[in-house]
């Protein structure tokens, strides 16, 4: 089977994550796989792509909008599905998903299946009211010339179903899979609390808000480990109990953690927290997008509003209990390595990709 995977851009995150997961092991080892993507913008770190992919970079391929690089991608993207002609296209992210599919269309499918993953939602967050009813009407028109779509999350699907989306199409819900192998329990200290929190420092992930919560409790220290655009606003104002870290190997960073935060607006379903989950961290975290996926309010962390001073409390109450904190620690550990194991991930990629094929 030959299979071509098509991204906007690498950059660190979750989707570049996902990405790099789905090549580990034996599983697509037989196959011909590809990655094209673009690359990364300003303030952005591109990802260290699986040794996996056969690697295929489109100059043209951009986050933004321009109409001239636009045109120049879906020309690229057209001679690239030609030259492979592959059995699977697999689309990831807007952009790469509204061209690829397009140029798909233009070279001709023959017996090429076109398959679309969403990762994130589209209804709050990352556009305004607008634009999302826009790329909203897109996906519309796009479902006629996409034979599947693999979605990232049980909430996502419910919005995308709300919005009148994937209604005929047939589709697969597939939850992440991480390398359980690929990151050890957590010995965390008994003295010092320390508070974990990992992500690209933009705007949608509120890292302003680890901030404000560390002002509440200046008795806990906060890590936070990413980078982007905000970092220079975010070491002017920190408190002295802050330190930003940079990109690090999260399998090093949540070692000795206490607790995990995540404070973002909007969010597909996080690795942040199975990373952390599966070193047996719990978590708090703003109850948006695909969140509750992954994080079982009472089980192993707490959701929360974003209000600082809520997300505050509830890591108090967290922390202070130990008998809680324990408890969630063993859930965390034993419910991520259960549910999000790599090779059931893996495999209903495969049986997802062979039920369209025949």
């Amino acid at each position: 089977m030959k299979i071509l995977h098509v991204i906007t851009r690498f950059n660190s995150g979750g989707t570049a994550t996902w990405l790099n997961q789905l090549s580990l092991g034996e599983t697509f080892s037989r196959d011909q796989v590809y990655l094209a993507f673009g690359p990364c913008g300003d303030n952005e770190t591109e990802e260290v792509v699986s040794e996996s992919y056969q690697i295929c970079r489109i100059a043209t391929l951009r986050r933004s909008i321009n109409l001239l690089l636009d045109i120049r991608a879906l020309f690229s993207l057209c001679l690239l599905i030609r030259r492979i002609n592959p059995d699977i296209l697999n689309t990831h992210t807007f952009k790469a998903g509204i061209l690829a599919r397009l140029a798909s269309n233009l070279v001709g499918k023959n017996s090429m299946q076109v398959v679309h993953t969403i990762h994130g939602h589209l209804k709050y967050g990352y556009f305004n009211p607008l634009i999302s009813q826009l790329i909203t009407f897109l996906e519309r028109v796009l479902e006629r010339i996409t034979d599947g779509f693999i979605v990232a999350g049980n909430k996502l699907l419910l919005e995308l179903r709300e919005a009148n989306l994937l209604k005929s199409s047939v589709y697969e819900v597939i939850l992440p899979g991480f390398d359980c192998d690929q990151i050890g329990r957590s010995k965390r200290s008994k003295g010092a609390v320390q508070i974990g929190w990992i992500g690209r420092l933009t705007k949608i992930k509120r890292p302003d808000r680890v901030l404000e919560v560390a002002r509440l409790i200046p008795e806990y220290s906060f890590l936070i480990a990413g980078s982007g655009e905000l970092e220079g606003s975010l070491r002017i104002n920190m408190p002295s109990n802050v330190r930003l870290l940079g990109w690090v190997d999260p399998a090093t960073f949540w070692q000795g953690i206490s607790a995990g935060l995540l404070t973002s607006d909007n969010e597909a379903t996080p690795y942040a927290i199975i990373e952390a989950n599966m070193a047996g961290i719990p978590f708090v975290a703003t109850d948006v997008g695909s969140v509750s996926d992954v994080l079982l309010d009472g089980e192993n962390g707490f959701l929360s509003e974003g209000d600082p001073k809520q997300l505050a409390l509830k890591l108090t109450v967290l922390i202070e209990d130990e008998s809680t904190l324990e408890r969630f620690s063993q859930n965390a550990f034993e419910i991520s390595r259960e549910k999000f194991a790599v090779k059931r991930f893996q495999m209903e990629h495969r049986n997802f990709y062979l039920k369209l094929l025949k």
